[in-house]
């Protein structure tokens, strides 16, 4: 993978049931994840809130944005490749927001299982 091109998975097959097994997966195989909340009355930046996996997931909706990424080299400051994986959750008037980062070579099999193929 030379090519900083990132690139996108199509994830609108995954029901809500499947997206929540797959964010739990890959948070078994992350070596980071947090989560942001842009709260606007606040500030319109996002900022890092302590919180927990499951209180993050239960923020998870149909109406959420979710996004799994090939990120490559991107964004990872100690260069190595990896996908981002999350959400959005599209809420008023916070907005809350899950980042995963897995290591490339671990995303194979997760990819397979649930079927996700890129976005072209």
């Amino acid at each position: 993978m030379s090519s900083t091109k990132q690139v996108y998975y199509q994830t609108s097959s995954l029901s809500l049931d499947d997206k929540k097994s797959f964010l739990r997966e890959c948070l078994d195989l992350s070596y980071d994840w947090w989560v942001d909340k842009l709260d606007c009355s606040e500030s319109f930046a996002r900022q890092k809130v302590d919180c927990s996996f499951e209180a993050i997931l239960d923020r998870l909706t149909k109406k959420s944005h979710f996004v799994v990424i090939n990120r490559r080299r991107w964004g990872d400051f100690e260069n190595r490749e990896h996908f981002e994986v999350g959400f959005c959750s599209m809420e008023s008037p916070i907005d809350y927001f899950l980042f995963i980062e897995i290591e490339s070579a671990k995303m194979p099999q997760i990819l397979a299982h649930y079927d996700l193929k890129p976005m072209h």
